[in-house]
């Protein structure tokens, strides 16, 4: 148990060292080079649930792969109040990619409100470091940018 203990810790402490050779201006451009576009949210009934099914358009216009990407939706009505919020997060993606995925909040409650408009806020990018060492992640905290549907 010890054993695994110390490795968990080098591991971290490995990944810690790597994460803080990515400078803050390779982290702005890393923020500024990861884009969401909401193409389609429309609502599906799937395994008996009231759903929201959302086909977006993810690009990544670093040199980096990314391991996980956090992005939350906002559902903004009419009169600019939020209706609700749909979470996703997503894997493995490819340096310099430009591709659509579905993903399917399952349950949602907001399925049955009036929404007019979708607000993307990015919130935390992992990127994968390869380097004669080996692989880790540096986890970028993004500051809101707002995109607007």
């Amino acid at each position: 148990m010890k054993k695994l203990l110390t490795l968990l810790l080098v591991c971290a402490l490995g990944a810690a060292a790597t994460a803080q050779e990515i400078t803050p201006y390779t982290q702005y451009k890393i923020n500024e080079g990861v884009s969401l576009e909401v193409t389609k949210l429309k609502r599906v009934e799937q395994y008996g649930w009231d759903s929201f099914e959302v086909t977006y358009r993810l690009k990544n216009n670093t040199k980096f792969d990314l391991f996980k990407v956090d992005v939350t939706l906002y559902l903004v009505d009419k009169n600019d109040n939020q209706v609700g919020t749909v979470e996703i997060h997503d894997f493995k993606v490819p340096k310099n990619s430009d591709t659509e995925y579905t993903y399917v909040d399952l349950k949602s409650p907001y399925v049955n409100e009036k929404y007019n408009k979708i607000v993307v806020v990015k919130n935390n990018i992992e990127v994968q470091i390869e380097d004669p060492k080996g692989t880790s992640l540096a986890k970028i905290n993004c500051t809101p940018s707002f995109s607007m549907r």
